[in-house]
This record gives structure tokens, C-alpha cells and sequence, in this order.
């Protein structure tokens, strides 16, 4: 166990807090590439903001490491101001890297991870606005389900109109499921 702790802390966690925030624009870089190098004006994807809010709110929960707690904020506090759709609910799946909304679909793969992003960060904290925010994303990926077909629907407008290109990029080739 030991093993894990200490990648988990001296590889994995490390390297977001070392190599990833952005000083710049807020948040967290959008991409580094296979040969370590940043490219800080790629956009910002509210999946990966997901996931960094759930790792390190999960790191600080169980490991008690302020620092952790620390990047749990960061991007909490990120999602909060710039992913959430303040118009229409539920988060844009991509901004730019200052922030700007540049794919404002909403996929309720996305509202998933922020479901599970925000539950963890109120976990960790206690933090009411957390726990609103996660039920408030519960309701929301609810409000998503087929009537018809059963399961839920993925992939909308910026407004909550169902649209028919459910891929979450252009590498992905999900078809239509009947």
C-alpha cells in the first residue's frame, strides 16, 4: 500500500500541482504533450476540470494534505466561475484558455463528472454551495432521461435542446443507440 501512496503523492498528484496550474488565466492547462511540453493557450475541458476536482478533494479527504485541499479549490472555485452556465445550468464543454466559453454543448457525460466532482468536494469540505451544486447536477442529468427509450439522452444545445451528434469530439465515432 505504501507503493501506491507514493506515486499517488510524488508522481501523479505532484505533477498537477507542479506542472499544471495555470497563473496565467486560473485553473488548471488544458494539454501537455507525450514530450512534457505545455501548451498553455490549448483550451480547457470541463471533464478533465471534473476529474481534477474529484482527484484532489478525494487526496485531501483521505490524505489530510492541505496542499491537496488547496487545488481542490482551485478548481472548484474555476468550475464555479467559469464552466457553469449561469444562462441555461449544467456546464460548456469546452473554454478557451482565458476562460471563454468556445463549445458551449452539454453532454450529460460531462454533467456526470461534475456531479461526482462536486459531491466529493463537499465530502471534503462540508461546503453547503458544493453539496446545492451536486444535487443540483443530480436534477439536471435526471431532467436528461428518454421517456421513450429508457436510459438518458447525451448530447444537447446550450439551451437543453436534443441534438443528434452525441460524440463527446470528433475521434469518437458513438453512433446513434436504438
Amino acid at each position: 500500500m505504501e507503493g501506491f501512496k507514493k506515486e499517488l503523492e510524488d508522481n501523479i498528484l505532484s505533477f498537477w500541482i507542479d506542472k499544471m496550474q495555470d497563473n496565467t488565466y486560473g485553473g488548471f492547462y488544458g494539454q501537455i504533450d507525450g514530450n512534457d511540453v505545455l501548451h498553455p493557450e490549448a483550451n480547457k475541458g470541463a471533464i478533465l476540470n471534473a476529474r481534477i476536482l474529484w482527484t484532489f478533494s478525494s487526496a485531501y479527504r483521505i490524505l489530510k494534505n492541505p496542499e491537496y485541499l488547496a487545488m481542490a479549490r482551485r478548481a472548484y472555485d474555476y468550475i464555479v466561475t467559469y464552466f457553469i452556465d449561469k444562462e441555461y445550468g449544467g456546464v460548456y464543454w469546452e473554454l478557451d484558455c482565458k476562460g471563454n466559453p468556445v463549445n458551449t454543448k452539454k453532454q450529460t457525460y460531462v454533467q456526470g463528472f461534475m456531479l461526482y466532482g462536486f459531491s466529493e468536494f463537499y465530502r471534503a469540505t462540508g461546503e453547503e454551495q458544493a453539496l446545492n451544486l451536486a444535487k443540483d447536477f443530480f436534477y439536471l442529468i435526471e431532467k436528461c432521461h428518454d421517456d421513450i427509450l429508457g436510459g438518458y439522452l447525451e448530447a444537447y444545445t446550450r439551451d437543453w435542446k436534443p441534438i443528434e451528434d452525441m460524440r463527446l469530439s470528433d475521434k469518437d465515432a458513438n453512433e446513434k443507440k436504438q
